[in-house]
């Protein structure tokens, strides 16, 4: 109730104040007939009670005009003790990282560690594919030539990755020879393994980042003379090869189909259908023979048992 009273006279001095300056601006008829209210001073009331016990005696008084003269002083509230062990969170901004705590860190810099680790990543990649021109050595006759046409405008990345000396113009001329070959066709067309297209003493092969979006794995590629002489090495020929592809298929194909019939005889089972089938070679076509019975007005078929009513007319 202190604390109460203490903001009620707080109010009316704060009113008071604001009147006494609103007052210097009227005239002194106006002042004269609607005086200030002088509410006593804060000072002279007696500070609250601490321990819920009342005080018996109060401070000493002041003037309502050294009140009014001094500072509007900050009195301090107690904070409620309910709410001591309050600690407030923003949901929104954490990551839940599964292992029990909470990461106060925005979506931003999670998106822009992922970017940098991949942006670093290709960096590394570009500078291990970085390739210069060496320079040429004389006499000239000591220089790598191209294997077809004894040029020495060698293709460079051909020459670093592969191993092998050819100039760009044979290279563009002779697909069948120099064109590359993806990591996937080279398993799907020559039935090679993941073993075999991973040593690179057989197979030199040349990493680059996926050029259908970076975030994927990246690129390997294979060049197609190495990879056929590799295959018929392999498989004895390419007639060889060929047969092996053709029973593989025809083992998928077969494979297939009996995963079919075994789902479909799991489907009978469980419908409760019949489980004879309809022979659709059978051209041959069932012919009635009727007998006929005048008494009942019926004859049925001699051989399957069908009845039929007779109209007699």
């Amino acid at each position: 109730m202190a604390i109460i009273e203490r903001n009620r006279l707080r109010a009316l001095e704060l009113r008071a104040q604001k009147a006494r300056e609103n007052g210097g601006r009227q005239s002194n008829s106006t002042t004269a007939e609607s005086p200030a209210i002088q509410p006593p001073s804060l000072t002279s009331l007696p500070n609250p009670p601490h321990n819920g016990q009342s005080s018996a005696t109060a401070g000493p008084a002041s003037s309502s005009s050294d009140a009014t003269s001094a500072p509007r002083q900050n009195v301090s509230t107690r904070r409620n003790k309910r709410f001591m062990n309050y600690y407030e969170y923003n949901f929104t901004e954490m990551v839940d990282t599964k292992g029990g705590f909470l990461v106060e860190t925005t979506n931003e810099d999670i998106t822009n560690d992922v970017e940098a680790q991949h942006a670093a990543k290709r960096a590394k990649l570009m500078e291990k594919q970085h390739v210069s021109d060496p320079p040429v050595q004389f006499p000239l006759s000591e220089n790598p030539r191209c294997k077809d046409c004894d040029s020495m405008e060698l293709d460079r990345i051909f020459q670093k990755f592969f191993h092998v000396n050819v100039c760009r113009n044979c290279r563009q001329s002779k697909p069948e020879k120099y064109s590359l070959l993806t990591k996937t066709e080279c398993r799907e067309d020559y039935l090679l393994t993941e073993s075999e297209l991973r040593d690179a003493e057989k197979l030199p092969t040349w990493e680059k980042p996926n050029p259908h979006k970076n975030t994927w794995s990246n690129m390997f590629l294979y060049l197609r003379e190495q990879v056929e002489a590799f295959a018929w090495e392999k498989w004895g020929s390419e007639e060889n090869l060929d047969r092996e592809f053709a029973r593989r298929e025809s083992q998928k194909k077969a494979k297939k189909e009996q995963v079919f019939s075994q789902k479909l005889k799991e489907l009978r089972k469980k419908t409760r259908t019949s489980t004879w089938a309809k022979n659709l070679t059978d051209t041959s076509r069932h012919e009635h023979v009727y007998e006929e019975d005048e008494s009942s007005g019926k004859r049925a078929c001699s051989i399957c048992g069908l009845s039929v009513e007779m109209v007699v007319f």
